[in-house]
């Protein structure tokens, strides 16, 4: 059976499969989205912590990947502008490292790249965060990050998508591309193969599954991080909060989310290391909160070699284009906005 050809056709309904969609909507093609849940952002990111910012980080240990970091970032109040109030669970960010010498070297290199951020003592930590309990001598504080809920975000990409004509297809599993003389020209699904004149993909790591298929080695791996949602009576915490080597913010529902490690002892140290973070947090905050873990996942994450976006027209295949980048939740609304750009340039919608 062969379906009415789209013009683009995008493989996955994750945050960058979202923001693409929308631009390319927003730009006048006809645009088919593809996910294989039944809903939107049930891969990766869903289990996104959603920190938009460059705190976390040392500009030092990848000066390229902090200055695109950077430039994405300014995308977000257009993005707001757009689409109106984004959703924000908190703002500001307040970071420390092991030992005062570690805060003091992140402050120095954060502000020497233009980042706001500032050294603040014990007084000034108790005011932004209360009901934190053992407190370093100095912490860091970036008041321009920000942690934004990656699926209600993705929902609300894809409902502006929507709004522009773009078509959303849930439990549309893309088992191949269609390829013709060295031209990908649609992609197979069980439901029957479906043409178009370009084809997006911005699945994660399957990505490379697709890609192989053809010969192409796509530069992409999955990496394990864990996320917890906690459900409790008193989130403790007003911004986001890297104590050393747990983050942790408030969410919407007024609950707690936790990125951490993934254990050295794989799937079998999770349930150890679920009990490690709820001892922790009731160590953290005062008064100490009851917890109920309401969802878990040894996420992972896409990847790609060199830490570099894989972002390309792929030059021995025609029509098809790669959109894969970690932070997805950074990156995505800026390098969507590129790609859409490049595709509108080479078709006429």
């Amino acid at each position: 059976m062969i379906h009415p050809a789209p013009k683009v056709v995008v493989v996955g309904g994750g945050i960058m499969g979202a923001c693409i969609a929308w631009n390319l909507a927003k730009a006048g093609a006809k645009v088919l989205m593809l996910e294989q849940h039944a809903e939107p952002a049930r891969g990766a990111t869903q289990w996104s912590y959603g920190w938009v910012g460059t705190a976390s980080v040392l500009p030092s240990e990848a000066p390229q990947a902090f200055a695109l970091k950077q430039t994405a970032l300014r995308e977000f109040a257009a993005l707001e502008k757009e689409l109106g109030a984004l959703p924000y669970a908190a703002r500001g960010a307040l970071l420390w490292g092991e030992n005062d010498e570690e805060t003091h070297q992140l402050v120095a290199e954060q502000q020497a790249v233009g980042v706001t951020m500032s050294l603040v003592g014990q007084d000034a930590i108790r005011q932004l965060e209360p009901q934190l309990t053992t407190l370093p001598q100095c912490a860091a504080w970036a008041p321009d990050d920000f942690a934004i809920e990656p699926i209600m975000l993705t929902q609300q990409l894809l409902d502006a998508a929507k709004g522009l004509g773009a078509e959303v297809r849930y439990n549309a599993v893309v088992e191949r591309l269609l390829v013709q003389g060295g031209t990908v020209v649609g992609v197979a699904t069980p439901q029957g193969n479906i043409q178009a004149q370009a084809v997006v993909l911005t699945n994660g790591a399957a990505v490379k599954t697709l890609l192989s298929d053809v010969g192409v080695d796509a530069p992409v791996y999955e990496a394990p991080a864990v996320l917890m949602r906690w459900k409790t009576d008193n989130a403790g915490v007003r911004h986001l909060v890297c104590a050393n080597d747990l983050e942790l913010r408030p969410d919407l529902q007024g609950g707690i989310v936790i990125a951490t490690d993934y254990p050295e002892e794989g799937e079998a140290g999770l349930e150890a290391l679920v009990q490690t973070v709820k001892a922790r947090l009731q160590q953290l905050i005062t008064p100490a909160p009851s917890l109920e873990l309401r969802g878990m996942a040894g996420a992972r994450r896409p990847l790609v070699e060199g830490g570099m976006p894989y972002r390309k027209k792929l030059s021995n295949l025609s029509n098809v284009y790669t959109l894969v980048a970690h932070p997805g939740i950074i990156l995505s609304p800026y390098l969507a906005r590129l790609s859409a750009e490049q595709i509108i340039e080479v078709f006429s919608f």
